[in-house]
């Protein structure tokens, strides 16, 4: 007879409940590896798209687009100035007598006391707009200064998003020993000069004691040889030119006039277009390897023969082949080869900025150009809400849940056959043994 004395119930019964999981075990880890796979590449397809995406959008901004102008000046430290896509070629020509000044006055004779014993109401006045302080309650400079600063001008609703919001700061200045209250315009300009209504004062002459640190005043210019004065009451000349914003920091002698060259600036143009060809081919590359057959020894992709990914890609490759602002990429010198990445040839890109600049901005930077097109194209796969790659994610997420479920009833099915198998192994032992001993006592063992 066979000993048994020496098996490991548990040892064999662990063996036999792996042997009866197995297949069920090899399934579901070629699942887990698959679906693990299809999430590495679902992460890097977004990753490639969302770059992509980042890149275009910020080359499609009201301060950033594909087309770079360049200003220069004939004089330091009178003016900085700027050029959008939408200046044009020009020399532009300005005699500077003044600078746009905010108003600052001082109070010298206002004293914490005559802030105290003050009733009433002080209304202020700025470009129109009031704001009343309440006298009653403030009992020093201090309090007067926050009651003002924390105190808001209500904006115009018909203001454009660009408007200025009016605003102004009350400060003390302490000097020789004295406190003094200063209340300064936040902006510049006549029209921003201050304003006291002081009748619903319990004493309307109190701030009647003024310093003038100071004056309000438009910024005044001419143009050319023209005699003609024109004024801003900002320093900032954003209207006067089509595209540039001028900011005056100093006045001009009267037989120097600042004069503006805006010029096409090529070489920012083009590292612009660069900028957008190499991140498209970044895209390309990653879509490649994620589509890729596996034919000629190379990986199969996790997407291969996907049909909604290489949609994508046709899509892509046919929007750039289109035309926006009735030109199509060949006019800029961009070229694709036969695996759909793209080069640029700086020679037809610099001979089409000298004859038509603004064509540049009509293809890619359009209401109808290129990158807005691409962009919308995009949301189909990004959108946190419907696009595709959440879809994807939802549908991965769905299989992850299921291969969970298999692997809890895997682990049953393992633990009630180890089970079983271990209370067969233990009553067999057991009988074993007493079987051997039983055949000891008549000397047959």
């Amino acid at each position: 007879m066979s000993d048994f004395s020496s098996i490991d119930p548990s040892q064999m019964a662990s063996q036999l409940a792996q042997y009866d999981i197995m297949a069920m075990q090899t399934a579901l880890k070629s699942q887990s590896s698959n679906l693990t796979a299809q999430r590495n590449a679902l992460t890097s397809l977004r990753t490639a798209l969302t770059t992509f995406r980042t890149a275009m959008t910020g080359m499609n901004t009201t301060s950033n687009t594909v087309l770079k102008n360049t200003a220069t000046m004939n004089l330091e430290g009178v003016a900085t100035v700027t050029a959008s896509a939408a200046a044009r070629k020009g020399t532009y020509s300005l005699n500077i007598t003044k600078l746009a000044k905010a108003e600052q006055t001082g109070y010298p004779d206002l004293t914490d006391d005559s802030i105290k014993n003050a009733t009433g109401t002080l209304t202020i006045t700025i470009n129109g707009k009031d704001i009343d302080i309440d006298m009653d309650g403030l009992d020093n400079l201090s309090d007067f200064a926050q009651a003002v600063n924390k105190s808001e001008f209500p904006e115009d609703p018909n203001a454009g998003t660009d408007s200025e919001k009016t605003s102004m700061t009350a400060s003390l200045v302490r000097t020789d020993g004295k406190v003094m209250l200063m209340l300064s315009s936040d902006q510049t300009g006549v029209k921003n000069e201050i304003q006291l209504d002081t009748s619903k004062l319990s004493d309307p002459t109190m701030f009647d004691s003024t310093d003038s640190i100071s004056t309000a005043q438009d910024a005044e210019f001419t143009l050319g040889g023209s005699s003609t004065v024109h004024t801003s009451s900002s320093n900032t000349l954003s209207n006067l030119v089509d595209g540039v914003t001028i900011q005056l920091t100093d006045t001009t002698a009267t037989d120097k006039p600042l004069i503006i060259s805006i010029d096409t600036d090529s070489s920012g143009t083009q590292e612009q277009i660069q900028a957008f060809i190499d991140a498209y081919n970044t895209l390309k590359d990653t879509m490649k390897s994620l589509t890729a057959s596996g034919s000629d020894g190379k990986d199969r992709g996790a997407f291969a023969g996907d049909a909604s990914i290489s949609s994508l890609s046709n899509e892509l490759s046919n929007m750039l082949r289109d035309t926006f602002g009735e030109q199509n990429m060949t006019k800029f010198g961009i070229t694709a080869d036969k695996d759909g990445k793209l080069s640029l040839d700086s020679d037809v890109l610099n001979k089409q900025l000298k004859n038509d600049p603004q064509s540049v901005t009509d293809f890619f930077n359009g209401n109808n150009g290129m990158l807005k097109a691409m962009d919308k194209s995009l949301d189909k796969y990004l959108s946190s809400t419907s696009g595709l790659l959440k879809g994807r994610e939802e549908t991965l997420n769905r299989e992850q849940k299921d291969i969970d479920t298999k692997t809890e009833k895997m682990q049953t099915r393992y633990d009630s056959s180890y089970n079983r198998y271990l209370k067969q192994f233990t009553q067999l032992q057991k009988a074993m043994a007493q079987m051997n001993n039983t055949m000891s006592m008549f000397g047959l063992a």
